[in-house]
């Protein structure tokens, strides 16, 4: 019991319970969110063993992709090859271009230009610059055409039309001039002769006043130049330039530049591979020696890498390469802090490859899945300690009130027995002591007799309720006229030495009101409800009893002028050792098993005890029982 009223204050019990409860949810928390991070970091780590994974294979596609073009390097040597789409090849020598291959490039670093040595023109160009020498050197031109050699005939057919349009003879210039670019690629004064022929034809029309055959011409010198029929230098280009007004395609001139700046690394490395990043896009190129020169072929380097995205949209991630400067090449740059990359200097490519996750709609939608699992057997295990903890709480709660409430009931018992048995004491004490007058003696035999009795009703009331609350009580059901129980039970109130029975009000009514019940519960039923309502209404005003049907039910009430009972309190005075506020402010006497007994004995008469009440009105308890068929 001391336990019980140190711990049974609501608030130190719940401050209590409160910190009991706290300890394993702030461990629950600590620990789900450590697992949750642990889950984080093991899934960063499995994603960066998966994207390092992907960069390897990455990188052997990359360079299944390089070593096939490198292959194709000996089919260029051989005359064989392809060149890539969008890209070219070239095989270079000490002199220059000599062959080549793919898109039509306009011009090279290098040519090669073929001419013949001077001194076989040589007499003829003294006689040519000499003054009245046209017609002899003309003629010594003439002569040397007749070559085989093509190259020695072009270089006579250049000189002859220089000397033919010295002498004004612009149609035989023209001829000349004809028949120089009959002679195609033939390089003469370093330049193809075909370019060189209508060039000068452009000039001729122009300075003639010809407009349209200069157009026309300057129209097959561009296209000559632009379709790359023939190899030649960037100095003759940009010469034929302004001749021909010639525009270069972006994506051309992007591969021209490309060749231009693979030219010096060709001449210092025998052979290797590199990627350079021009305006729009990125040019990959390999190149090795042969024995005619060395090959090289340069492309795009999205159209070298298509395989390796293809694989990286397989392995659901994002794939960059970068530079040795870290400027990206092609493809998506990384987009996520978790990255992986094989850099140049691990797998000799020349690029680094750096690979992210590209999370798509399913991958998200697995780790949601995971992580709200997660949370949902979190919850559902704070849900649990928290339910189990609140019904601890009550459970405890619960017996520490019965404990409490069986304290008082012990003291109100003891209260209630200590009065009889300090009468009967004293009266016993008296009769031992022959010191009771001999007229008063049937009086103290009386008055001893009415505490024993009392007394006895009150031992009776507690075994009863104890049967009752073990299942125990066995009642002896018989037809029984609810009119004649209430009178029997306020008529032995009104016998009672107290007084409180006058105070009763009961008019008999004359229908019989037949109910199946057992005549002694009943009337301890409406025992309990009559004390009560004379202890708690004031000693002045009447308690009212009456009988009266409700349908099928026979009902018999009970009506105070008492304080009234709360809402609150309605539910709890039919509970076990309850009592009221009105007990405790106003210091009545009695155990608080009254209405419980009432209760019980009514619903197993398969009934019920009703209760309508407002504080400062009065209460009225009625008790409500099956009714008999009436008798005809």
């Amino acid at each position: 019991m001391t336990t019980a009223r140190h711990l049974g204050t609501p608030a130190r019990l719940r401050l209590l319970f409160l910190l009991l409860a706290s300890v394993p949810l702030i461990a629950l928390g600590w620990l789900g969110w450590r697992l949750l991070d642990q889950d984080r970091v093991l899934e960063r780590q499995r994603l960066r063993e998966r994207l390092a994974n992907d960069a390897g294979l990455l990188a052997a596609e990359s360079e299944r992709a390089l070593a096939a073009w490198e292959a194709a390097l000996t089919g260029v040597a051989r005359s064989s090859a392809v060149a890539p789409s969008s890209g070219v090849f070239v095989v270079f020598s000490g002199k220059g271009v000599l062959r080549r291959g793919g898109v039509p490039l306009p011009y090279y670093p290098i040519v090669d230009s073929g001419e013949p040595g001077s001194t076989v023109f040589a007499d003829a160009e003294v006689q040519e610059f000499q003054e009245g020498g046209l017609a002899s050197a003309a003629a010594a031109y003439r002569r040397l055409m007749a070559s085989r050699d093509p190259r020695q005939r072009a270089g006579a057919l250049m000189r002859l039309a220089r000397c033919l349009r010295k002498q004004h003879d612009i149609a035989a210039t023209l001829r000349a001039y004809t028949e120089l670019a009959a002679m195609g690629a033939t390089m003469v004064a370093g330049t193809p002769a075909e370019l060189l022929a209508r060039g000068e034809r452009v000039a001729l029309y122009r300075a003639s006043g010809d407009t349209a055959a200069a157009e026309h011409e300057t129209r097959l010198l561009a296209e000559a130049i632009l379709q790359g029929r023939y190899p030649i230098d960037r100095a003759t280009f940009d010469f034929y330039s302004e001749t021909a007004a010639l525009k270069v395609d972006a994506n051309v001139a992007e591969i021209v530049h490309t060749v231009e700046t693979l030219w010096p690394l060709v001449v210092r490395q025998p052979s290797g591979r590199v990627v350079m990043k021009e305006s729009r896009r990125a040019f990959a190129a390999v190149w090795q020696p042969t024995a005619d020169g060395t090959v090289a072929i340069v492309g795009d380097a999205d159209t070298l890498m298509a395989p390796v995205f293809r694989l990286a949209q397989k392995l659901q991630v994002r794939a960059a390469t970068e530079d040795p400067g870290g400027q990206t090449l092609a493809g998506v740059p990384a987009g996520s802090e978790e990255q992986a990359s094989k850099s140049y200097r691990e797998t000799g490519l020349p690029w680094t490859i750096r690979v992210s996750p590209a999370y798509t709609a399913q991958s998200q939608a697995d780790w949601k899945a995971r992580r709200n699992l997660f949370g949902v057997g979190f919850g559902l295990m704070v849900l649990v300690i928290a339910a189990a903890t609140y019904l601890a709480f009550r459970a405890v709660h619960r017996e520490l009130a019965v404990a409490r409430l069986q304290s008082d009931f012990v003291a109100a018992v003891s209260h209630e027995f200590r009065t009889p048995l300090t009468a009967m004491c004293h009266l016993t004490e008296m009769l031992k002591e022959n010191g009771a007058p001999q007229d008063r003696l049937p009086q103290y035999y009386h008055a001893l007799a009415r505490e024993t009795r009392r007394l006895h009703r009150m031992v009776e009331s507690l075994l009863d309720f104890g049967r009752m609350e073990a299942g125990r009580r066995t009642y002896r059901m018989e037809e029984t006229n609810a009119a004649a129980l209430v009178g029997r039970v306020v008529d032995e109130f009104r016998e009672r030495p107290d007084g409180g029975g006058g105070r009763l009000a009961f008019d008999a009514p004359r229908d019989r009101f037949m109910v199946r019940a057992d005549w002694d519960a009943i009337a301890l039923a409406l025992g309990n409800l009559v004390d009560n309502a004379l202890k708690y209404s004031p000693a002045s005003s009447p308690v009212a009893i009456s009988v009266m049907r409700r349908g099928y039910l026979a009902g018999i009430c009970v009506e105070d002028q008492g304080p009234g009972i709360s809402k609150e309190e309605q539910r709890a005075v039919f509970r076990k050792f309850v009592r009221g506020e009105a007990a405790r402010s106003g210091n009545v006497k009695g155990t608080g098993i009254g209405l419980a007994m009432a209760d019980q004995i009514v619903k197993a008469h398969g009934g019920r005890l009703e209760l309508a009440s407002e504080p400062g009105h009065g209460s009225r308890f009625t008790i409500l029982l099956p009714a008999q068929p009436d008798e005809p």
